[in-house]
């Protein structure tokens, strides 16, 4: 049987589109409403990093003493982020402390990821967010 070549493009197109739709909406693990307010975790995760993190990354994950959470999350994976959470870093200007001992750190590392994630792609801005209804 002979396919025609526009059938396989087609079809060759339609599956990178729909594997592409999924990467995202698996990537996507908060919801922001209004510019400001969170889905419940992500706001649980924003609480989180307000307690344990903004000393050293900034009120809003914008970056002090620690890089600018915001846009480090653009370049590292969920993976590499769980991984430095837990085991903590030492970089050439500094190093961030391992929270594996810290069980709200660690149970929350979803939640938090999803606060800073929607930071890195721009979804809420350098603002306090509220908590959706």
């Amino acid at each position: 049987m002979k396919l025609n070549k526009n059938l396989v493009l087609a079809i060759s197109v339609t599956t990178l589109i729909m594997g592409a739709i999924s990467v995202q909406a698996q990537e996507q693990p908060y919801v922001v409403t209004d510019g400001n307010k969170l889905d419940a975790d992500s706001y649980k995760g924003f609480k989180l990093f307000r307690n344990w993190c903004a000393r050293c990354h900034g009120t809003y994950g914008q970056g002090m003493v620690g890089p600018n959470l915001a846009d480090s999350l653009n370049v590292i994976s969920k993976e590499e982020f769980f991984d430095v959470v837990e085991h903590g870093k030492s970089g050439s200007i500094g190093s961030m402390p391992a929270w594996k001992a810290n069980i709200k750190v660690i149970e929350g590392r979803e939640q938090l990821y999803s606060y800073l994630k929607a930071r890195a792609d721009g979804a809420i801005g350098v603002v306090k967010p509220k908590k959706a209804k």
